[in-house]
């Protein structure tokens, strides 16, 4: 039922401090560097090899109450520090670090798009029009597809971090560019990406997000690239350091826990999720549903979940890989189905986007099927926006991975919340927590780089940020060698935890941007999360509604963010 149920035990999770909260989370941590960043260590260290190097990190960098720490000093951080978190007074758990107010040379130009008095930044925005289905669908589940108010939102969240940050003497000089084309065509990519390079910017807010052009061009002109690719691999993501930054995990680590998470829970058991009697019977067959792209942006990432599964027990027997092709989504779809019924699947693993999930339960209630369908590693189609557009009969028995918070009511939504908290009004865009991932990413680099900002004291600024978060309303998110990931080496990706979710479609209440109606995912466990490593090997309380949460409307006060006046003005 929709209620806040008895608060759950407190996240068991072993270590913590504090990307702008909400669908999408931002990671920083602290990484081994050697001179200007430019080298690499290598993939293994001694197991405190790390925690030296973050020592040594932290010293090298700006003022900070770590760094006064370690040094015995006294310093005054100003009014804008709450000297009991070490952060400044923003109510958010992932608010930056405080930094000693910034007196002095700053350098001047000390990079491309870097002034004595500013940063050029430029923000991509797509056009809805040039991919009208998918808007379409988009707009239909709810959510703002307008360009303006993307811009309005944007700027009045760089407006705001630049209050709290410290940016050494400069300001942001913001600018907006219109993309000319859908977000999976290369060619149109890779020109948008050319003009911004003519504008030479420090760094770029996101971009087309289903080829790697865009990206691939900007890093290749040493240019700061947040969020402007989707799920980048491990691979990608290490070959363009220090300018390339993704939103949330990389896509080999989401991998990595779904693949712990089905080999756990439900290899080897029964089908007693699936939706016809005789399937709830028989030992689970698992196929998969994979997206990828055709310049195959998912190969390494897919690669490693076979692999892990393989660890776990878990045996793919239908492997069928897909592109985002909506105007033949359904004729896909038909082809897909029928050949997850001939293996004989009864658990289907979907990996991939929220829009796909609409026409193969649609298909699949068409052709009779009725399995179970296992979330692995999704963008967004573990929020309830998108679970309401699919074929009840059919997502009325899904379950898997989630790796977005908790939910709580829209007001109590992290960057909802603080956007009002600054302004007093709600945000222009009911995607403000989506938006809000590339400039939370710039501002928490460039806080922590120091006044002689360069692509690598940004990444350096970020890896100093700590482990941050640690409860079911705030992943863990960390960057660097922390040994939360000991076997990727330098962690690049963002968010490091997960929870697990079942879709009810009977309860009622507001999605993830606000729209009332009936049906939304229940968080086990309150929506406790487990790293690599931890998830459980017995069901933590599947379909159990006195086990799950679908929203907090209060939050328990172990989660609760720090409280501060609001400087909103007064109605």
């Amino acid at each position: 039922m929709e209620a806040t149920p008895s608060q759950p035990k407190k996240n068991g999770l072993r270590r913590y401090a504090p990307f702008i909260a909400g669908i999408v989370v931002i990671a920083l941590i602290v990484v081994l560097t050697k001179g200007n960043g430019s080298g690499d260590e290598g993939d293994t260290q001694p197991a405190d090899q790390g925690a030296r190097s973050n020592i040594a990190l932290i010293k090298a960098g700006p003022m900070t109450p770590d760094k006064a720490k370690l040094e015995g000093k006294t310093v005054d951080f100003g009014d804008n520090c709450d000297v009991s978190t070490g952060r400044v007074k923003l109510p958010t758990v992932y608010a930056p670090s405080c930094v000693e107010p910034f007196q002095g040379d700053n350098g001047g130009a000390t990079s491309q798009g870097v002034t004595a008095t500013s940063i050029k930044v430029v923000a991509y925005v797509g056009d809805p029009k040039k991919d009208p289905l998918q808007a379409a669908l988009v707009k239909g589940a709810g959510s703002d597809v307008d360009a303006g108010l993307t811009r309005e939102t944007l700027k009045g969240w760089v407006d705001m971090m630049s209050e709290y940050t410290e940016l050494y003497g400069r300001s942001v000089d913001l600018e907006f560019f219109s993309g000319t084309g859908a977000p999976s065509d290369p060619v149109a990519a890779k020109a948008d990406a050319k003009a911004i390079i003519d504008k030479k910017p420090f760094a770029v807010f996101s971009g087309p997000n289903q080829t790697d052009a865009f990206a691939d061009e900007l890093t290749a002109a040493k240019i700061v690239c947040l969020g402007c690719a989707t799920a980048t691999g491990q691979t990608f993501t290490r070959e363009r350091s220090p300018y390339l930054w993704t939103v949330g995990p990389l896509p080999e680590q989401a991998s990595a826990l779904a693949a712990e998470m089905i080999g756990n829970l439900f290899a080897g058991k029964k089908a007693i999720w699936a939706g016809d009697a005789v399937t709830k019977t028989k030992t689970r067959v698992f196929g998969a549903v994979h997206y990828d792209t055709p310049a195959g942006q998912q190969r390494d990432a897919w690669k490693t979940f076979r692999a892990e599964a393989k660890k776990h027990g878990v045996k793919i027997s239908s492997d069928i890989q897909y592109y985002l092709d909506l105007a033949r989504a359904q004729e896909n779809a038909r082809t897909i189905i029928a050949k997850l019924k001939a293996a004989n699947v009864t658990s289907v693993i979907f990996y991939g986007d929220p829009l796909t999930p609409l026409s193969l339960t649609k298909e699949a209630t068409a052709q009779d099927y009725h399995p179970e369908w296992i979330l692995g590693p999704t963008v967004y189609a573990d929020t309830a926006v998108f679970g309401r557009i699919y074929d009840q009969e059919q997502w009325k028995h899904a379950f898997g991975l989630s790796l977005i918070p908790a939910r709580t009511s829209k007001e109590l939504s992290g960057a909802y919340q603080q956007w009002v908290w600054q302004y007093g009004t709600p945000p222009p865009s009911n995607n403000v927590a989506v938006i809000a991932g590339a400039p939370g990413m710039f501002f928490a680099g460039v806080n922590l780089a120091g006044e002689n900002l360069t692509p690598f004291t940004f990444r350096d600024g970020l890896f100093r940020a700590g482990v941050q978060g640690g409860n079911p309303l705030s992943p863990v998110n960390s960057r660097g060698r922390h040994g939360i990931w000991p076997g990727i080496g330098e962690d690049l990706g963002g968010s490091d935890d997960a929870t697990l979710v079942w879709w009810n479609p009977l309860v009622k209440g507001e999605d993830e941007i606000g729209n009332a109606g009936t049906g939304l995912y229940e968080y086990v466990g309150g929506g406790k999360r487990f790293l690599s490593g931890e998830w459980p090997t017995t069901d933590p309380g599947l379909f159990d509604p006195t086990k799950s949460v679908t929203i907090y409307k209060t939050i328990p006060a172990d989660m609760k963010p720090p409280s501060y006046p609001s400087p909103a003005p007064k109605k």
